[in-house]
């Protein structure tokens, strides 16, 4: 029996596997690369959905907070029209007026987070009323000394 195959093809048979294998090992870690890119965009995708909802929720609070605060010091028209939550029952005429004063602010210029900063800093100074304390303040030194700060943030 004669062999065909010597000692530099058996090394080349070796080479071609580990050549093999290198690559496969490469394949392996570019999928699981992108496996992780995709599970950590998801993350920060929802925790961008859940940062959103506790903004809106909180611009929600603060608009009701407002809204009762106003009304106990016998305010009857916002300030501006979103710093109240609109009333379903509102009629198109309301509507139309409501559009006609709006002109500090254009709602739909601000994204909610400028809206929760302007209403609460509204709120601060107007009412001494912190949303994330929940509490009304009796003057501007009782706020500043015993409030963390201006945001959901200083809260935590």
């Amino acid at each position: 029996m004669s062999r065909k195959s010597g000692i530099g093809h058996e090394a080349s048979l070796k080479r071609k596997a580990e050549e093999k294998l290198e690559s496969y090992r490469k394949k392996i870690h570019m999928k699981n690369q992108a496996e992780e890119k995709a599970a950590e965009q998801f993350r920060m995708r929802l925790k961008n959905k859940q940062d959103e909802m506790k903004l809106e929720g909180d611009l929600r609070r603060s608009q009701r907070a407002c809204q009762q605060l106003d009304a106990q010091k016998n305010i009857q028209v916002p300030r501006e029209a979103w710093y109240w939550l609109r009333l379903e029952e509102e009629t198109e005429e309301d509507e139309e007026e409501k559009e006609q004063d709006e002109d500090e602010y254009k709602s739909e210029d601000l994204s909610v987070l400028e809206k929760l900063q302007i209403l609460t800093s509204y709120l601060r100074e107007e009412h001494l009323y912190c949303i994330w304390c929940g509490t009304a303040y009796e003057d501007k030194d009782d706020l500043s000394s015993n409030c963390p700060g201006p945001t959901s943030a200083d809260h935590d």
